[in-house]
């Protein structure tokens, strides 16, 4: 089967994000994981495909790469595909442009295959399509691991609601990516994001607290925050972060 690239179009919200580069950042980011999830229905491996073989997907990385953030009741293009295997992970990529075909965003995914039962990975054979032809990566990530939050952080406390439940029973990655980027510090809504790195290694459920660790390090023309999403009751960690900003 080849990977040919799934395209949808979506307009951002016109109200309720204007102000904020950030939250429109995160309606870009749950729109592109909306269309990963519609183009994986399509190919026979949606969610409810796996649930009746008692699998389903959980993201394990994400690798986004921002050029600039949509402006607010702005019309985008969003293309997603297969872009192959990486050790047990299923890598999807995303691009998204403008009506005029300029590039805003890239993106890097890698998904596995979890046992609803044991809540364990499951090998990707021979529930995924042997998908050939894959277009471009969009970022060349072998998805090694993210650096750890050391020292003095800020620190931000969060409860899971049942708004922010998904289809596997467990708060939905985008959650946790709203939860960080709004923990960011005051001063990041007038910086421009460069790159965000996001690590999935744990579920939060509902009514679950959730901490959110920061901490700073300063870079080249600009700041690198560190993230750390925590279990409040258990000190589990369940996401990390590493983004870029250029601070000038």
């Amino acid at each position: 089967m080849e990977a040919i690239p799934f395209n949808e179009t979506f307009t951002l919200p016109a109200a309720g994000v204007s102000n904020n580069p950030l939250q429109r950042l995160l309606a870009v980011l749950e729109e592109i994981m909306e269309t990963a999830g519609r183009h994986a229905e399509m190919l026979g491996v949606g969610v409810r495909d796996l649930h009746a073989k008692g699998l389903t997907w959980v993201l394990a990385r994400l690798h986004v790469k921002i050029g600039s953030i949509p402006a607010a009741g702005a019309t985008v293009h969003t293309a997603t595909w297969p872009a192959g295997r990486h050790r047990l992970f299923a890598v999807r990529d995303f691009q998204l442009k403008n009506t005029a075909g300029r590039e805003l965003l890239r993106a890097s995914s890698a998904w596995a295959l979890m046992n609803l039962e044991t809540r364990r990975p499951a090998r990707l054979d021979p529930h995924l399509p042997v998908f050939s032809r894959h277009p471009e990566r969009m970022i060349a990530d072998d998805f090694s691991a993210l650096p750890s939050v050391a020292g003095d952080s800020a620190r931000a406390a969060y409860r899971a609601a049942a708004a922010d439940i998904d289809l596997n029973d467990h708060v939905n990655n985008t959650v946790y990516l709203d939860w960080a980027l709004r923990s960011t510090p005051q001063e990041a809504r007038s910086w421009k994001p460069l790159t965000l790195e996001a690590a999935f290694l744990g579920e939060a459920r509902l009514g679950d607290e959730v901490i959110c660790l920061t901490a700073g390090i300063g870079a080249t023309n600009g700041t690198v925050l560190l993230q750390s999403l925590r279990d409040t009751a258990t000190g589990r960690e369940l996401t990390r972060l590493r983004s870029r900003w250029e601070t000038a």
